[in-house]
């Protein structure tokens, strides 16, 4: 069996947030997925790319939205399928399942965004399905949900840890 890179939503609504000046954690968490991304394809380890894409006209996540398309440091390349989700988890809407077992993938290492959201539901449902599931933690991305008062870095450490309690073995991306 092997291992599969895992890149979940890293569309241009991340860079929007940012600029808009929504605090985030870790503060270098986009340098620090390039840089998995990098270590992944100079190994030949396969990568896989998932974007989430809303029906609704007018959402900022449907696929005529500026929002919409991957940041360009995380562009596909030959031989990387990019699935195209419209749920939380990257698994129900997609067969992304059955292509990790189709080219025989038991460990996936997710990096991505955001962490509290998509990459929590992605990882708890491949742990369902059998995956070992790997998170590297300062390689995902949380924003603070201002209305609700919760600060990115204490949903970021929260959902890290609730993850590594039961569904994913937390790396960072020095052990990856």
């Amino acid at each position: 069996m092997s291992r599969a890179l895992l890149i979940i939503d890293m569309q241009v609504f991340i860079e929007e947030r940012i600029q808009a000046g929504v605090a985030f954690f870790p503060p270098n968490a986009i340098d620090n997925m390039v840089y998995v991304l990098h270590k992944f394809r100079e190994n030949n380890v396969h990568v896989v790319h998932v974007m989430h894409e809303t029906v609704e006209k007018g959402s900022f996540l449907h696929k005529e939205a500026t929002s919409y398309p991957i940041i360009s440091k995380f562009q596909s390349q030959a031989r990387e399928p990019v699935f195209i989700k419209n749920t939380s988890s990257a698994f129900v809407s997609t067969d992304l399942a059955d292509h990790l077992k189709q080219i025989q993938v038991d460990e996936i290492i997710v990096i991505g965004g955001v962490t509290g959201f998509c990459v929590n539901s992605t990882i708890r449902h491949g742990a369902d399905l059998g995956f070992n599931m790997c998170v590297v933690k300062d390689a995902t991305i949380s924003f603070d949900l201002a209305t609700d008062g919760l600060d990115a870095e204490i949903i970021h450490n929260t959902t890290i840890s609730l993850l590594d309690a039961d569904f994913a073995k937390v790396l960072s991306m020095q052990e990856v």
